[in-house]
């Protein structure tokens, strides 16, 4: 039988690695530990709700949805992880949550700490190693013919494995002490020797109880009976009101002087990371998804009062970045007619392009093209999956 440790650790090459790290500003090597502890956390994660016949079954259906072909582009993933916000492109996000619920902040705060990586670079190489794990176990599901015990059964002959792999101190942290014995919960031969060589002494405590309790009833019997005295309750006390935790957010001033505003993980912190990193390397490898930009149903024109701030976030950044070029381009899912979905994006992308073409951006840094339902980067089988593939992207390609 594979380990699925080692079959997940085959796909994450030294490049992918490295272009990790260099578009999340981090060194190889926290990219690497944060990696290798993601892989067996979502495991365990599994593994320990495999006794639950009901989340099993829901984790499940989840996987052997997934589409195993993401196992082919890993790369396009990096960077897409937004599971500390609730994005719903990370794909893993829901796994994680119906796995460890309020736990996730947590989990991920440890994985940064011990892999000495930013809590928001965890969150992004989630959104890589989540996908891997979905898609490597859909395959497994398909290729053996896994029913919903057949998974179980194939997390537990691991337990060992994977159990090894976790960091010191973790299992704790995900409340896995009652993994079967296997992690943070060993068993101790010589305490158990111990207690069965101590079973007299339960017998001679309950008899010695059973004697007091006489002596107690006997004793309380002689006293005269005194007047019970009734105590006022202590008044209820309402809770302090706990304020709102704010949402974590990405500020950076740009040269021109203007303030780009945004998520830590949404396009303008990514792009501008690339722009500014001098390892980055422009071409068709890097692509960037806009979070906030939104179209009229099933029709080429933007949504301005909820794409402008976006729109006008990118145009700062290439008004400041003057030698940098990009390319626009525009996806679909795949419902429908597979000509008309293209000339769809193709219109989406270019009235984007028109959009920063209009706000002084020089046409000759910019062009677009519609890739129609090429390139998916989630499942067109679920509502969610078209949801993340149904997107309009960015690609540096001179800077």
């Amino acid at each position: 039988m594979s380990n699925l440790l080692d079959s997940i650790k085959s796909y994450i090459t030294p490049d992918l690695i490295g272009q990790a790290a260099q578009l999340l500003g981090e060194s190889e090597g926290g990219v690497s530990k944060a990696v290798g502890s993601l892989a067996p956390t979502l495991l365990a994660g599994l593994l320990n709700k495999s006794s639950d016949s009901s989340a099993m079954g829901n984790i499940f259906s989840s996987i052997s949805k997934f589409d195993p072909s993401i196992l082919d582009n890993l790369g396009s993933l990096i960077g897409g992880g937004n599971l500390a916000h609730n994005d719903p492109k990370d794909a893993s996000g829901h796994l994680l949550g119906s796995i460890f619920g309020a736990k996730v902040p947590a989990i991920t705060n440890a994985i940064s700490s011990f892999a000495g990586v930013k809590a928001s670079s965890t969150s992004s190489l989630l959104g890589m190693v989540g996908p891997l794990v979905m898609a490597l176990l859909s395959k497994k599901i398909s290729t053996d013919g896994l029913n919903v015990s057949g998974l179980a059964s194939l997390l537990m002959n691991q337990k060992s494995s994977i159990s090894s792999a976790l960091p010191a101190g973790l299992s704790a942290v995900m409340g896995l002490s009652d993994l079967g014995g296997s992690i943070g919960n060993a068993t101790d031969n010589t305490t158990e020797a111990a207690s069965s060589g101590m079973r007299w002494l339960l017998p001679l405590l309950l008899l010695l109880a059973a004697g007091f309790g006489i002596m107690y009833y006997m004793k309380s019997c002689s006293k005269p009976v005194e007047k019970a005295v009734v105590v006022a309750p202590a008044p209820v006390v309402a809770p302090a009101p706990v304020a709102p935790v704010a949402p974590a957010r990405f500020t950076m001033k740009l040269p021109t002087g203007y303030e780009v505003v945004g998520s830590p993980t949404g396009i303008e912190a990514m792009l501008l990371k690339f722009i500014q990193s001098p390892d980055s390397l422009p071409g068709k490898t890097n692509w960037f998804d806009f979070d906030n930009l939104l179209f009229q149903t099933a029709s080429d024109q933007l949504d301005m009062e909820k794409s402008q701030t976006q729109l006008n976030n990118v145009f700062e950044i290439l008004k400041a970045y003057p030698k940098v070029n990009v390319k626009i381009g525009g996806y679909t899912d795949n419902v429908g007619d597979a000509k008309k979905n293209k000339s769809l994006s193709d219109r989406r992308a270019k009235n984007v392009m028109g959009e920063l073409v209009k706000m002084g951006i020089a046409k000759g840094r910019l062009t677009a093209e519609g890739y129609g339902q090429e390139n998916p980067v989630a499942s067109n089988d679920t509502d969610e999956g078209k949801a993340k593939n149904r997107r309009v992207s960015v690609s540096v390609r001179a800077k």
